[in-house]
């Protein structure tokens, strides 16, 4: 009989979002989704060299969100887990907790704005405290893509990552009619200090969304 691999939970020291003075380098990562699956979505996360860092697969039909994220494909490797705090949420929060079980903060999406006119979450430290923003670009646009369906080809979403007035990253969405792609550029001092945050940040931007479609 063969035995399932054991786990081995990665090794990143992420117990509380730090922000230091902005650097003047920058950490490049590619998130990608697979457009119109119908079980599941596949999350996959590429650092500059194009090695994979993150990976996820959710289930195409769930009440309550639960997504482990790994280092690798084979699911060796755990790095976080994020859970949907309530059953078929508007306004999802999503509780992010270490390989050890450890809650390290939240995300918490603003319903009915984020849904039909302009993207914004709430990122949360450990203890609930709201420590930081991810805002869609523009709120124009953002109706115009949100009721023009060609829209999001030829003006892709952009959003900001900013912790109080400190801009820590910027992702930009790309769509194409096979793949959704998000680049992802982040202050390197900012990834090197949050990095189970941040591949929790664009991870979950491209599951909602796959979930909104």
């Amino acid at each position: 009989m063969n035995e399932e691999p054991e786990l081995q939970p990665a090794i990143l020291t992420n117990a509380q979002p730090t922000v230091s003075q902005p650097s003047l380098q920058r950490t490049k990562l590619r998130v990608s989704r697979q457009f119109m699956q119908l079980i599941g979505t596949n999350i996959r996360t590429f650092d500059d060299k194009n090695q994979l860092v993150c990976f996820a697969k959710t289930k195409a039909f769930t009440l309550r969100e639960v997504i482990t994220f790994y280092k690798d494909e084979a699911k060796t490797t755990p790095l976080f887990t994020a859970k949907a705090r309530n059953i078929i949420d508007f306004s999802p929060t999503f509780d992010m907790f270490d390989p050890a079980g450890v809650l390290f903060g939240s995300l918490k999406r603003e319903g009915i704005m984020s849904a039909f006119a302009q993207d914004h979450w709430l990122i949360l430290d450990r203890n609930g405290e709201h420590i930081g923003d991810i805002t869609e670009d523009s709120l124009m646009l953002g109706i115009i893509r949100r009721h023009v369906d060609l829209v999001a080809y030829f003006i892709p979403q952009k959003y900001s990552v900013t912790f109080g007035t400190v801009e820590v990253a910027e992702i930009t969405q790309r769509k194409n009619p096979f793949l959704v792609k998000y680049d992802y550029d982040i202050d390197s001092s900012f990834w090197q200090e949050n990095e189970l945050l941040c591949l929790a940040i664009s991870s979950l931007l491209a599951v909602v969304e796959a979930r909104q479609n």
